[in-house]
C-alpha cells in the first residue's frame, strides 16, 4: 500500500492536466505550473529579452521562492519561459502565479522584473504585465519591454518566397511619482518626459535636470534623474 501511494505521488508530480504541466523538483519545492511552450514561427526579429537561458529566482504570489531556474523572458508575448533541466522541456509559466523574477547575472548584473497591473495607452483595460525595474526609491521607474509587429518582410529561401511578420521594440516607460501618481512615455527625451509629468512636478524636475546638467538620452540617464526626485 505504501509503495502504491508513493507511486501516485510521483505520477502526480509530473502530470499534465488540462494542458497545464506541473513540475515539482522535490515534494517540498515550490510548485511551478504552465503550458508546454513552442516558439512562434513566421516572425523576423528579436522575441526574447535574453538570448541565452539565465539562472534566475522566482518569487511566487504566495511568497515562496523557486531558486536557480533557467529562464527566458519573451518580450513579444510578455511571458516567462522555463527550461526544465531534467527533461529539456520548455514551459510557459502562468503569469498570475509570479510576483517577480530576477536574472541573477545578466551581462554581469542582476535584472529584476515584477508583475504590475497597468493600463497603458495601447490597452483597452488594465492588465497584468511584467516590467523591468530600473529604479525604486521615493520615485520608481519601470520599463515594459513591449515588442510589436510592424509590417512584413519577404524572403526567398531555397527558391521559395516566405513572408515574415517584422518585430519591432516599442518600450513603454512607467514613472511612479512619490505621491503614487503614474505617468508613461515611449521616448527617452527631455521634452517627452516633461510633457508627460503633472504640472506640480514639471518645474521641479526641469530644475533637477538643469541644476545637475543631466543628459536624458539613455535608460541610465533616466534612472539617475528619477533617483533625484524627492
Amino acid at each position: 500500500m505504501k509503495k502504491t501511494f508513493l507511486y501516485l505521488i510521483i505520477i502526480f508530480s509530473c502530470s499534465i492536466i488540462n494542458g497545464q504541466t506541473v513540475n515539482l523538483d522535490s515534494i517540498f519545492a515550490p510548485k511551478l505550473s504552465g503550458e508546454i511552450y513552442e516558439k512562434q514561427k513566421g516572425l523576423m526579429g528579436k522575441q526574447f529579452y535574453n538570448d541565452d537561458w539565465a539562472e534566475s529566482d522566482i518569487k511566487l504570489d504566495n511568497g515562496e521562492i523557486a531558486r536557480n531556474k533557467l529562464l527566458k523572458y519573451n518580450e513579444f508575448m510578455d511571458e516567462v519561459i522555463w527550461l526544465q533541466a531534467d527533461s529539456s522541456r520548455q514551459i510557459m509559466l502562468e503569469k498570475h502565479f509570479i510576483d517577480e523574477f530576477c536574472f541573477k547575472n545578466y551581462n554581469g548584473r542582476p535584472v529584476r522584473f515584477i508583475r504590475l497591473k497597468a493600463k497603458l495607452p495601447a490597452m483597452t483595460d488594465s492588465s497584468d504585465i511584467f516590467v523591468e525595474v530600473l529604479s525604486e526609491k521615493k520615485a520608481s521607474l519601470y520599463v515594459f519591454r513591449n515588442v510589436i509587429i510592424n509590417g512584413t518582410i519577404n524572403s526567398v529561401e531555397d527558391g521559395v518566397l516566405y513572408s515574415y511578420n517584422k518585430l519591432e521594440p516599442r518600450p513603454v516607460y512607467i514613472l511612479k511619482l512619490p505621491d503614487s501618481k503614474t505617468v508613461t512615455f515611449n521616448r527617452i527625451k527631455k521634452s517627452a518626459i516633461l510633457k508627460a509629468l503633472p504640472e506640480e512636478y514639471r518645474i521641479t524636475i526641469k530644475g533637477i535636470i538643469q541644476k545637475n546638467n543631466l543628459s536624458v538620452r539613455s535608460e541610465d540617464d533616466l534612472s539617475k534623474l528619477v533617483e533625484m526626485i524627492n
